[in-house]
Protein backbone atom coordinates (compact mmCIF):
# COMPACT_ATOMS: atom_id res chain seq x y z
CA UNK A 1 0.00 0.00 0.00
CA UNK A 2 2.80 2.71 0.65
CA UNK A 3 4.54 2.26 -2.77
CA UNK A 4 1.02 2.53 -4.66
CA UNK A 5 0.60 5.68 -2.11
CA UNK A 6 4.08 7.27 -2.90
CA UNK A 7 3.55 6.20 -6.93
CA UNK A 8 0.33 8.51 -6.49
CA UNK A 9 1.83 11.32 -4.84
CA UNK A 10 4.79 11.55 -6.98
CA UNK A 11 2.22 11.62 -10.08
CA UNK A 12 0.45 14.19 -8.79
CA UNK A 13 3.89 16.17 -8.35
CA UNK A 14 5.23 15.25 -12.28
CA UNK A 15 4.56 17.96 -14.65
CA UNK A 16 1.79 16.98 -17.05
CA UNK A 17 2.86 15.07 -20.51
CA UNK A 18 -0.71 15.67 -21.78
CA UNK A 19 -1.45 17.73 -24.63
CA UNK A 20 -4.38 19.93 -26.37
CA UNK A 21 -3.94 16.71 -29.03
CA UNK A 22 -4.18 13.93 -26.56
CA UNK A 23 -6.89 15.32 -25.21
CA UNK A 24 -9.24 15.74 -28.40
CA UNK A 25 -11.16 13.15 -29.40
CA UNK A 26 -11.33 11.26 -26.14
CA UNK A 27 -14.27 10.47 -24.19
CA UNK A 28 -13.69 11.60 -20.46
CA UNK A 29 -13.96 10.34 -17.73
CA UNK A 30 -11.49 9.23 -17.01
CA UNK A 31 -8.94 11.66 -17.11
CA UNK A 32 -5.77 11.23 -18.36
CA UNK A 33 -2.47 12.44 -16.91
CA UNK A 34 -3.73 13.40 -13.46
CA UNK A 35 -6.27 15.45 -14.88
CA UNK A 36 -9.64 16.06 -12.94
CA UNK A 37 -12.51 18.27 -14.17
CA UNK A 38 -12.29 21.88 -12.22
CA UNK A 39 -15.76 23.03 -13.58
CA UNK A 40 -17.90 23.58 -16.45
CA UNK A 41 -20.93 24.59 -18.14
CA UNK A 42 -23.29 22.30 -19.95
CA UNK A 43 -24.15 24.01 -23.74
CA UNK A 44 -27.36 23.61 -25.78
CA UNK A 45 -27.38 24.05 -29.53
CA UNK A 46 -31.16 23.34 -29.28
CA UNK A 47 -34.70 24.58 -27.75
CA UNK A 48 -35.85 21.01 -26.61
CA UNK A 49 -34.94 20.54 -22.98
CA UNK A 50 -33.79 17.35 -24.10
CA UNK A 51 -30.91 18.79 -25.00
CA UNK A 52 -30.15 21.23 -22.69
CA UNK A 53 -26.25 19.20 -21.74
CA UNK A 54 -25.99 18.12 -25.64
CA UNK A 55 -22.46 20.13 -25.23
CA UNK A 56 -19.96 21.60 -22.27
CA UNK A 57 -17.32 23.82 -22.07
CA UNK A 58 -14.92 23.02 -19.15
CA UNK A 59 -11.59 23.37 -17.45
CA UNK A 60 -8.92 20.73 -16.35
CA UNK A 61 -6.78 20.56 -14.29
CA UNK A 62 -3.72 18.64 -11.89
CA UNK A 63 -4.29 18.61 -8.16
CA UNK A 64 -2.66 21.24 -5.93
CA UNK A 65 1.25 20.40 -5.33
CA UNK A 66 0.62 21.17 -1.71
CA UNK A 67 -2.43 19.81 -0.04
CA UNK A 68 -3.25 23.28 1.22
CA UNK A 69 -3.26 24.47 -2.32
CA UNK A 70 -5.64 25.31 -5.27
CA UNK A 71 -5.55 22.60 -8.11
CA UNK A 72 -3.96 23.88 -11.32
CA UNK A 73 -5.92 24.94 -14.43
CA UNK A 74 -4.12 23.79 -17.56
CA UNK A 75 -7.16 23.61 -20.51
CA UNK A 76 -9.94 24.82 -21.31
CA UNK A 77 -12.35 21.97 -23.26
CA UNK A 78 -15.29 21.35 -25.39
CA UNK A 79 -16.72 18.53 -25.49
CA UNK A 80 -19.97 16.31 -26.85
CA UNK A 81 -22.05 14.50 -24.53
CA UNK A 82 -21.15 10.69 -25.60
CA UNK A 83 -22.90 8.76 -22.67
CA UNK A 84 -23.50 8.42 -18.81
CA UNK A 85 -21.39 6.04 -16.48
CA UNK A 86 -23.80 6.08 -13.75
CA UNK A 87 -24.85 9.47 -12.80
CA UNK A 88 -22.09 11.03 -14.29
CA UNK A 89 -21.72 12.46 -17.89
CA UNK A 90 -19.16 11.55 -20.21
CA UNK A 91 -17.55 13.83 -23.06
CA UNK A 92 -16.00 13.36 -26.44
CA UNK A 93 -13.34 16.03 -26.05
CA UNK A 94 -14.04 18.54 -29.57
CA UNK A 95 -11.76 21.02 -28.51
CA UNK A 96 -8.72 22.07 -26.10
CA UNK A 97 -6.49 25.18 -25.83
CA UNK A 98 -4.26 25.70 -23.00
CA UNK A 99 -4.89 27.21 -20.24
CA UNK A 100 -2.97 30.69 -20.56
CA UNK A 101 -0.10 30.37 -18.16
CA UNK A 102 -0.63 32.29 -14.41
CA UNK A 103 -3.58 32.73 -14.47
CA UNK A 104 -5.03 30.52 -12.03
CA UNK A 105 -7.23 33.18 -10.29
CA UNK A 106 -9.53 33.76 -13.03
CA UNK A 107 -12.46 31.48 -13.66
CA UNK A 108 -14.73 30.17 -16.55
CA UNK A 109 -17.54 32.08 -17.56
CA UNK A 110 -20.04 30.74 -20.22
CA UNK A 111 -23.20 32.72 -22.00
CA UNK A 112 -22.67 35.69 -20.02
CA UNK A 113 -20.54 37.33 -22.25
CA UNK A 114 -20.24 40.17 -24.98
CA UNK A 115 -17.82 40.38 -28.28
CA UNK A 116 -17.35 44.40 -28.70
CA UNK A 117 -20.18 44.86 -26.73
CA UNK A 118 -22.83 42.76 -28.38
CA UNK A 119 -24.29 39.77 -26.49
CA UNK A 120 -23.18 36.39 -27.39
CA UNK A 121 -23.83 33.74 -25.54
CA UNK A 122 -21.94 31.06 -27.17
CA UNK A 123 -18.91 33.03 -25.59
CA UNK A 124 -16.75 31.11 -22.76
CA UNK A 125 -14.00 33.54 -21.31
CA UNK A 126 -11.73 33.08 -18.49
CA UNK A 127 -12.29 35.64 -16.26
CA UNK A 128 -10.80 37.93 -13.17
CA UNK A 129 -13.54 39.68 -10.81
CA UNK A 130 -12.96 42.79 -9.29
CA UNK A 131 -15.17 43.45 -6.54
CA UNK A 132 -18.88 44.37 -6.63
CA UNK A 133 -18.89 48.49 -8.36
CA UNK A 134 -18.90 47.18 -11.80
CA UNK A 135 -21.49 45.04 -14.13
CA UNK A 136 -18.69 44.02 -16.42
CA UNK A 137 -15.58 42.63 -16.09
CA UNK A 138 -12.97 43.29 -19.07
CA UNK A 139 -10.14 41.72 -17.20
CA UNK A 140 -10.06 38.52 -19.54
CA UNK A 141 -7.32 36.27 -20.11
CA UNK A 142 -8.58 33.84 -22.81
CA UNK A 143 -12.19 33.94 -24.51
CA UNK A 144 -13.42 31.76 -27.57
CA UNK A 145 -16.92 31.34 -29.50
CA UNK A 146 -18.37 27.63 -29.48
CA UNK A 147 -19.16 27.32 -32.65
CA UNK A 148 -21.91 23.71 -33.10
CA UNK A 149 -22.59 21.43 -33.79
CA UNK A 150 -18.70 20.88 -33.94
CA UNK A 151 -18.07 22.19 -30.81
CA UNK A 152 -14.85 23.72 -31.20
CA UNK A 153 -13.71 27.12 -30.07
CA UNK A 154 -13.23 30.20 -32.66
CA UNK A 155 -10.70 32.06 -30.48
CA UNK A 156 -11.27 35.61 -29.68
CA UNK A 157 -9.26 38.52 -29.09
CA UNK A 158 -9.84 38.64 -25.58
CA UNK A 159 -9.51 42.27 -25.70
CA UNK A 160 -13.22 42.67 -27.48
CA UNK A 161 -15.08 40.26 -25.01
CA UNK A 162 -16.16 41.48 -21.46
CA UNK A 163 -18.90 39.36 -19.34
CA UNK A 164 -21.50 40.09 -16.33
CA UNK A 165 -19.80 40.66 -13.31
CA UNK A 166 -21.72 38.05 -11.73
CA UNK A 167 -20.77 39.36 -7.96
CA UNK A 168 -21.89 42.95 -9.45
CA UNK A 169 -24.46 44.98 -6.57
CA UNK A 170 -26.71 46.13 -8.90
CA UNK A 171 -28.05 42.46 -10.48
Amino acid sequence: MGATVLAWSMALLAPVSVTTTDLIGRVMPPYPGGLDELGGSCVTGSTDAAHVCDYSVGVLATPAADPAGEPVPRFVVAGQLAGRDGPRAQWRITDAQPYPAGRSDYYLQFGTCRVNGQDDARVAALVRQHGTTTEWVKDVAWAGRLRLPDARFDVLDARTVDCINEAYYGL
